[in-house]
């Protein structure tokens, strides 16, 4: 019963470990049984079709395993808007983009603070909220219409290929024993923290206030940040398409190496010219009479960017080296799949 193997091991990979083992027997135990009984009924051995059908009543895996992981946490205010299997997921999205956002409002205020000048504490509680509501909004809203859709479509799957969704490859990292595989669930990642970023970056473009808080009344963006916005953009675009074509083809590992190559080699261009800029944050209003007073400011927060971009740097370059290895050494698999 191949089906069946495939079935039990595809939900033995959403389970932690240490319970992996007696829950597939269990599992396995039950599911034989209601073949045997079904047998027993027709007189016959059950064909794969029918086979399918049982393992169908059982459900998708996923939602399966989740049903014995200790781990229940979920998002509800009235309803369930996230629940349980994709919570974790929704989790490490929601801190990655809340990270960015209060790294960049907390360099903002310590160069105020640096420079001497008066920040109130609503200030600070203002632009802190602001940034957690937006986040939340949009990030939640995500997960939401992607929990609405496995709740209403909880049937919408294969028996025959049940590692549609190969969830511990993405937290723990692990390649799928039968080839190298692009988990799906760091496809879905990648797109919707693209997709969110892309949004706040427009955003951020037209309001200031947004990066800035309070300060935006002191400080704009210099102009090299427009010059870099649409290769911004395009080195977005370029993530987001090959998380869409690796989450439609897992098996094209290749494609993923070279995408990050050609998304590297171009945010390694745009960070050279942020550096040569030399100038990042800029006055709103240079002449107005309180201009000197936040200069001093301005060159704290200008000498953070400086650092911060060298640090980037060296941390895309890294990557970059990382990913051409990967494409280039042997073994790595073809480039798509001949099956």
């Amino acid at each position: 019963m191949e089906i069946i193997d495939r079935y039990l091991k595809a939900v033995g990979s959403y389970l932690p470990v240490a319970q992996r083992d007696d829950i597939i027997r269990e599992l396995s135990e039950n599911i034989h049984s209601e073949i045997e009984d079904k047998e027993t009924e027709l007189g016959r051995t059950l064909t794969e079709a029918e086979q399918e059908v049982i393992l169908k009543k059982q459900g998708h895996p996923l939602l399966v395993a989740g049903r014995y992981r200790q781990d229940h946490r979920s998002l509800a205010f009235g309803r369930q808007w996230i629940g349980p299997v994709i919570f974790p997921f929704y989790i490490k999205v929601l801190t990655f983009n809340l990270g960015i956002s209060f790294t960049v409002v907390t360099m903002v205020f310590v160069a105020l603070l640096a420079s001497g000048q008066a920040v109130s504490f609503s200030d600070v509680a203002f632009a802190y909220s602001l940034q957690l509501i937006i986040q939340f909004a949009i990030v939640t809203g995500i997960f939401a219409l992607v929990e609405k859709n496995l709740t209403k479509y909880p049937d919408k799957w294969d028996p025959r290929k049940p590692n549609q969704l190969k969830y511990p490859e993405f937290f723990e990292a692990k390649a799928a024993k039968d080839g190298q595989r692009v988990p799906k669930l760091e496809s879905i990642s990648q797109f919707i923290a693209s997709a969110v970023f892309l949004v706040w970056l427009r955003a951020a473009q037209k309001s200031p206030f947004l990066i800035f808080g309070p300060a935006a009344a002191i400080f704009r963006l210099a102009s090299v940040w427009h010059q870099v916005f649409l290769p911004s953009v395009l080195i977005i675009l370029l993530g987001m398409a090959q998380a869409a074509v690796n989450l439609l083809r897992p098996d094209w590992v290749r494609f993923r190496s070279a995408a990050r190559v050609g998304g590297g080699a171009i945010t390694l261009v745009v960070v050279y010219f942020l550096v040569k800029a030399r100038e990042w944050v800029v006055l709103a209003n240079p002449s107005g009479s309180a201009g000197h007073d936040y200069q001093h400011a301005m060159g704290v927060v200008n000498q953070t960017i400086f650092f911060s971009l060298v640090g980037a740097g060296v941390i895309v370059i890294a990557l970059l080296l990382r990913d051409v290895w990967r494409l280039v050494r042997p073994g790595q698999g073809p480039v798509e799949s001949r099956a």
